[in-house]
Parts: C-alpha cells; structure tokens; sequence
C-alpha cells in the first residue's frame, strides 16, 4: 500500500523517470519476479490515474446521453459508453475485480499466488529473441556472461 501512495504521490507531482520502483522488496535489499509484475499494475494503474480526465464535446457523450433519455433509459449498449470504457478505464490483468463472494468461491487466490502462477507462465514460454544471436555473443563476450 505505502508503494502505491508513494509511486502515486511521485507521479502526480510530475515525475516522469522512477528508478527502482518496481520489483524491489525490504528497502532494495532484494527483488522478484512475482514483485516486478504486481508492481507493473500497479504503475500502469497510477500512469492511467495521473494522465487524467480529458473533458471535451465528444468525450461527454451528449449524443449518448440523448439517445439513452430519449431512448432505451441507459447508456450501457451505446458504442460510445464502450469507447470509453476501453479508452479510459485500466484493466488490471492480476488484480481480481470479482466480488468477494466470488473471489472466496474461487480458493480466495492471493496476490502473491497469481503473481507466481503468471511468472511460472512467462518463464515457460521459449525464449522470444529480443536481441540478434550475433548481439547476444558479443555482450556475453564482452561481460563474461556464461549463461
């Protein structure tokens, strides 16, 4: 929780470059996979957060709000509602967004839990070569990797 209000304070201040704010565990003494991933959502959450709410004619939705006035008596079908829902709304890709009810029914999954199970997924995956054969030697020439 103090990682989130810090990297949001941070961020609404205007800071634009945080090192060190993802993955790191016990004041930097340590890091982790399952930590670099639930801190990933979290910083998307606070860069979607941050970049705030952009007001405009089109983004009010009269049209919308007319049609569903006038029409049907919501707004829940109309493309626009779904616009800005995939335009304007975070979807966390861990975080579970069920009712507790449904949450508990599922085993109540922690957060660490799912982070590991998403990590393991990751880890299994072959290797998608970011970077050429050719590159790949060289580094590992030059910085004695063995890996």
């Amino acid at each position: 929780m103090i990682q989130f209000l810090d990297a949001t304070a941070v961020g609404l201040a205007g800071a634009n470059v945080v090192y060190e704010s993802a993955g790191m565990m016990a004041s930097l003494l340590g890091c982790s996979f399952e930590a670099f991933l639930l801190d990933n959502e979290m910083l998307a959450t606070i860069t979607r957060t941050i970049r705030g709410v952009e007001v405009n004619d089109e983004t009010l939705g009269f049209d919308a709000i007319k049609a569903a006035v006038t029409g049907e008596g919501h707004f829940l079908g109309s493309d626009h509602t779904l616009q800005s829902m995939q335009r304007d709304y975070y979807y966390p890709s861990l975080a579970n967004r069920d009712s507790p009810a449904l949450w508990n029914d599922a085993g109540g999954p922690e957060a660490w839990a799912v982070a590991k199970a998403k990590v393991r997924e990751i880890l299994a995956e072959p290797d998608k070569g970011y970077i050429s054969p050719h590159v790949d030697a060289a580094i590992k020439e030059r910085f004695k990797i063995l890996l």
